[in-house]
């Protein structure tokens, strides 16, 4: 995911769509945005995956919840993807790699594996300080469709994978491994 970008995503999914399986690595930052295009690949039909918390301008202190935004088109999309979808997390997953989770978790066939990612996803507001200090926050609240919250909390896997000493000193991926294995099942 760290150099796929959407201008190739329909030919990669062209000579992926017959397979059984497919893996999705999110321990980086994606190489484009492809939450929409991607998404749109795994479900039949529109599907919810977030809602955000957005404050009001007008009236400090004041936050409302969106209405749950989708992946997939409006009409049933008779050419998703039908295979078992893997990804793969960890704590550098982070930010729009959460959002991306979040999206693709949103399919029947995804499971995702790995470890609880940073919990740092939503937009950022950047702003400088007196004393010439920069900083930024997030600006909305990032949950579920059901309202469990992300930020803070991170992305939790269905199957929790950790590396451990001895297939590190092997020079394994046991996350990689793991996802073969759930696609064979």
């Amino acid at each position: 995911m760290g150099t796929l970008k959407n201008q190739v995503l329909d030919d990669v999914m062209a000579g992926i769509m017959g397979t059984k399986g497919l893996i999705i690595d999110l321990r980086c930052y994606p190489g484009d945005f492809l939450v929409n295009a991607l998404g749109g690949y795994l479900v039949s039909s529109a599907t919810p995956f977030v809602r955000f918390s957005i404050g009001n301008i007008k009236s400090p202190g004041l936050f409302t919840i969106s209405d749950a935004a989708t992946i997939g088109g409006w009409s049933l999309n008779q050419k998703f993807y039908k295979g078992k979808v893997v990804v793969l997390i960890n704590e550098n997953t982070q930010s729009q790699a959460e959002y991306t989770a979040m999206a693709l978790k949103a399919s029947p066939n995804t499971t995702i594996i790995g470890s609880t990612t940073a919990g740092a996803d939503g937009d950022i507001s950047s702003f400088n300080l007196p004393g010439g200090i920069y900083t930024a926050i997030s600006g909305i609240g990032v949950y579920y469709p059901d309202g469990r919250k992300t930020q803070r909390i991170g992305i939790v896997p269905d199957i929790e994978v950790k590396p451990t000493i001895k297939g590190i000193k092997e020079g394994r991926d046991e996350l990689l491994e793991k996802a073969i294995e759930l696609i064979n099942k």
